[in-house]
């Protein structure tokens, strides 16, 4: 995955779900619960209970959506 891509997720402000290749699966439910770092490597995920993902971006395999964003439709 590239971070244009996961930036653009985010952005979109829809939830949004990202898979790893070890086969998590990790909801995003507002653009505040998630955050690019300044180089685009890596991505943190709040939780709601106050917790938190970090993933490698190369490491993510899938950006899904419930319904796809409107600058995402064809």
């Amino acid at each position: 995955m590239t971070s244009t891509a996961v930036r653009e997720a985010i952005e979109s402000g829809k939830p949004f779900r990202l898979r790893s290749g070890d086969g998590a699966v990790i909801d995003v439910p507002t653009r505040d619960h998630a955050f690019l770092n300044p180089s685009g490597r890596l991505v943190v995920v709040f939780t709601d209970n106050d917790g938190a993902r970090v993933l490698d971006v190369a490491l993510i395999t899938a950006v899904d959506y419930d319904k796809a964003p409107d600058n995402l439709r064809g």
